[in-house]
């Protein structure tokens, strides 16, 4: 079954660049599946990190303030876990290796890349 889901420009941003370093990790993991990807303690603990100064940036405002609070190493697996569930029987790995791993990598990098150049200034 589709769903769709509409949101906000502001939240379509945020979600989508606290996703990219998931999608990072993943990559240097070979994309595993996510309760392998989390078990990697100290790459799932950088993630989480990273997707929280991500969401602290100054253009997400109040919403990546919440975000901040919501979003550890927990809930952010429980998120992909429950996606990985929900997209069956579409390999959701298999979905984000082509996709980011290959067809928007670089799209990726280059937001990635606007972060980090947010954040230093």
């Amino acid at each position: 079954m589709s769903r769709c889901a509409l949101t906000s420009p502001q939240m379509d941003k945020l979600f989508s660049t606290v996703g990219f370093p998931v999608y990072v990790a993943c990559d240097l993991a070979w994309w595993p599946d996510f309760t392998t990807m989390a078990a990697d303690k100290p790459l799932w603990k950088l993630v989480c990190r990273a997707q929280r100064e991500i969401a602290a940036l100054p253009e997400h405002g109040w919403r990546g303030r919440l975000m901040v609070i919501a979003m550890g190493p927990r809930v952010t697996r429980a998120i992909h876990t429950s996606a990985e569930k929900g997209y069956r029987p579409l390999d959701y790995q298999a979905f984000n290796r082509f996709h980011h791993g290959g067809k928007v990598r670089d799209q990726d990098i280059d937001s990635l890349r606007e972060c980090l150049e947010s954040g230093r200034r």
